[in-house]
């Protein structure tokens, strides 16, 4: 197994979507009633994809809707066989990173992971443009116990079924569909913004733990702004809009079964094509559970 393997995978592509933004409907909310036409009661949760302590204090609230439910969904689930598809994926089949990158950039790069990642050059050489700007966009894992992995430990705990939403495939076209120049840019803003990646990871985690959807929606599309339009267009399109449809989709069954709780980034939730406003559209009322964040 390659020094870079230690870095989980799942939460560097995930957490990069919480840089998207849209427009918000609700405030100040982040765990949501779901009820459909027969009184089917589900949940509907934002999470933020990160292993920081405040996030793992879950408070009441969301402990009691887990209690009352049977099934968990999550964007993916991780497993070995997943973890392994996920590494191929952010690989060349040879080292090639150091030709496709221009010198400066590429040392920058080297050093970034080499300093703080722990990761020597010769696994650098082997990365994908996309794949060495996700690394660098969230701070290095320490334990590799993130929100979304906590609520499928105490889901499991409590008999709960935990499943998928997506497929690894499909939530990997966003960044691996992209052509190569476009994610030389991404990795080009990556590097431009890691002496300022803890301050800028914390400034949203701060926006997610005041409750405060549209403060956090303000935050992201700020951190957002320096990217390429198209950069930008093809994030909100492929990596948000779209999946959001798919997972509401596939969730639909499972809400008119009730007792479902759907945990997804924060950002899936608001916004015209959100999971909010795509659930009501099908059918089901949603309302905000008061008091539903982690103690920060």
């Amino acid at each position: 197994m390659n020094t870079h393997r230690s870095i989980d995978l799942r939460h560097l592509i995930l957490t990069f979507i919480l840089l998207l933004a849209f427009p918000v409907e609700a405030r100040s909310q982040v765990l949501w009633s779901v009820q459909g036409p027969e009184g089917q009661q589900n949940w509907l949760l934002g999470t933020v994809h990160s292993e920081d302590a405040r996030l793992l204090d879950f408070p009441p609230e969301l402990l009691d809707a887990l209690a009352q439910s049977q099934r968990l969904a999550l964007e993916l689930v991780p497993d070995m066989a997943m973890m392994e598809t996920l590494n191929q994926a952010m690989h060349f089949p040879e080292p090639r990173l150091h030709a496709v990158l221009e010198a400066g950039l590429y040392q920058a790069l080297v050093e970034i992971l080499d300093q703080h990642y722990g990761m020597g050059e010769p696994a650098v050489r082997r990365l994908r443009p996309w794949a060495a700007a996700m690394t660098i966009s969230v701070p290095p894992p320490q334990t590799g116990l993130f929100m979304d992995l906590a609520l499928a430990v105490r889901a499991r705990s409590l008999g709960l079924e935990v499943m998928a939403l997506e497929r690894l495939d499909e939530q990997l076209d966003f960044l691996a569909g992209m052509a190569e120049p476009m994610q030389i840019d991404l990795l080009r803003q990556a590097v431009a913004d890691f002496p300022r990646q803890g301050e800028l990871f914390e400034e949203l985690l701060q926006a997610y733990l005041s409750g405060d959807l549209e403060r956090l929606e303000t935050v992201a599309y700020a951190q957002m702004s320096e990217l390429d339009p198209e950069l930008r267009d093809h994030f909100e399109q492929i990596g948000m809009i779209q999946r959001n449809h798919t997972m509401v989709e596939r969730a639909l069954p499972l809400l008119q079964q009730g007792g479902l709780m759907i945990a997804v980034g924060a950002l899936h939730l608001p916004g015209t094509d959100g999971l909010i406003a795509l659930l009501r559209d099908a059918g089901f009322t949603l309302e905000p559970v008061t008091s539903s964040i982690p103690n920060s």
